[in-house]
């Protein structure tokens, strides 16, 4: 952050400039920065501790520090830290989206402290020091942690310090602070010191790194791996809570902390985003939703703070458990056509089964439109059954004679062949393995006979007869 423990109260004033003496000269010359080693840092903490208006504090995630000496001596103290999380003109600068942001603010340092300690007056000292620095920063914190960096930042209080140091060797001035403290998630209170912004690339192309679409070589191992996050405006949730009107409460009484429809629609989003391992990832995405969005959920307030706390593990637990599975789909499916426009012919239909992830052996079937991976429905197999009713029923939901289904060995049957063609009037396109040995002899005869140009379906040969 600032350059200096000593405060300035003519920072407003102009500062006559001063050349380097031999003596001063020689010890610019001399100077050179190294990492500090453990044993020294209970030095290097007290020196902050005594010197420094912002004192030693906790530096926030990745972090190096650097002394500056010569001859032993030493003149100057640095700490580096994690990139602030969001700060508008940075941002602006950069160019890059909110989620190139998240994923790659490993890439971004903060200055968090720059002491010249007292008793050092030497022109040009904070300059040569802060060079010295960068020139080694991004080998230092690859070896550090695995990547090297793209930018680094720095606050200055422009009551107490010019921000000279930083003017000096490039450092680009943004503009000023909002003034606030983030003291959680969502809140921020006013400190009342704006702050100076600075900027500084370390490498020309650094903005334009941190803007592709996909990062080159090396930088791409630095992102960090972002969970699921609800991007649907407050408006727009209220709007999709009304597709689950219809779906029955299971809980009695009406004075609930979470709605019954705030709930499924937050699931919904939450798939539709990705989340697909459980109640607890459903918990966590939750967590990150504004004050406002769990509002438009219609979720109450906390009668002792008068915030709205997202719901845990257990109420997705029993909210997925006891909500009625055909209720549930027909809202989806209106939630489907309302977002996506309404489809009632499908080309291509594509009919695949799953086993449910500690489910205790719970198996679905579903279709998808094969054109657009749209989902169109889903049937449970019954116990001591198997996908081949369940599939049958599906087909009859979603074909017309315009479609094509495709499905895999297990349902090339010869009642579902004749379900697809003679009671929804499509086609299928089915695969066969080698241990269906009579559907193999049968297209073999087939094949020859086509060959030979005496092949009628009316001779019984069809594989579907």
């Amino acid at each position: 952050m600032d350059i200096s423990g000593r405060f300035c109260s003519d920072a407003g004033m102009k500062k006559q400039i001063r050349i380097p003496d031999p003596t001063e000269q020689q010890l610019l010359n001399g100077v050179h920065v190294r990492l500090l080693r453990e044993d020294e840092r209970p030095c290097y903490d007290g020196l902050l501790d005594r010197q420094h208006y912002l004192k030693s504090g906790q530096l926030v995630g990745e972090q190096l520090r650097y002394v500056a000496e010569c001859n032993g001596e030493w003149l100057a103290l640095i700490s580096w830290s994690a990139g602030s999380y969001h700060l508008a003109d940075r941002d602006q600068w950069i160019g890059w989206s909110a989620g190139q942001r998240r994923r790659r603010l490993p890439l971004v340092a903060n200055n968090s402290r720059f002491l010249i300690l007292k008793g050092i007056d030497c022109p040009n000292l904070a300059t040569r020091v802060m060079k010295l620095c960068l020139a080694r920063l991004d080998s230092d914190w690859r070896n550090a942690y695995a990547h090297g960096l793209l930018v680094v930042e720095s606050f200055v209080d422009p009551q107490l310090f010019r921000g000279t140091a930083y003017k000096a060797g490039g450092w680009e001035l943004l503009g000023n602070t909002k003034g606030n403290r983030r003291t959680s998630k969502e809140y921020y209170t006013e400190h009342g010191t704006p702050k100076q912004l600075y900027v500084k690339t370390l490498r020309r192309d650094a903005r334009e790194l941190l803007c592709l679409e996909e990062m080159p070589g090396p930088w791409c191992d630095a992102e960090l791996s972002v969970p699921a996050r609800c991007r649907t405006h407050a408006k727009e949730l209220r709007c999709v809570r009304e597709h689950f009107e219809g779906v029955d409460d299971y809980r009695n009484g009406a004075n609930w902390t979470y709605s019954h429809t705030g709930l499924l629609a937050l699931v919904f989003c939450a798939v539709l985003g990705g989340v697909s391992l459980g109640q607890r990832d459903l918990a966590e995405y939750a967590e990150d939703l504004s004050q406002g969005q769990l509002r438009s959920l219609g979720f109450r307030r906390n009668r002792k703070d008068g915030k709205i706390r997202a719901p845990k593990e257990t109420t997705f637990f029993r909210l997925l458990s006891r909500t009625d599975p055909g209720q549930l789909q027909e809202a989806l499916l209106n939630c489907l056509d309302s977002l996506l426009g309404q489809e009632d012919e499908h080309a291509l239909i594509i009919i695949d089964g799953k086993a449910l992830n500690s489910s205790g052996g719970l198996q679905l079937v579903s279709a998808f439109d094969g054109h657009s991976g749209r989902w169109l429905g889903t049937v449970p197999v019954e116990e001591k059954s198997n996908e081949i009713p369940a599939a049958r029923e599906l087909i009859h939901q979603c074909a017309t004679d315009k479609t094509l289904v495709l499905a895999d060995a297990l349902h090339t049957q010869t009642l579902t062949a004749r379900d697809i063609v003679q009671e929804c009037g499509a086609d299928y396109f089915m695969t066969i393995k080698a241990n269906q040995k009579g559907i193999l002899k049968n297209l073999r005869q087939i094949h020859e006979a086509r060959k030979n140009g005496s092949f009628s379906p009316s001779d019984g040969n069809d594989p579907t007869s």
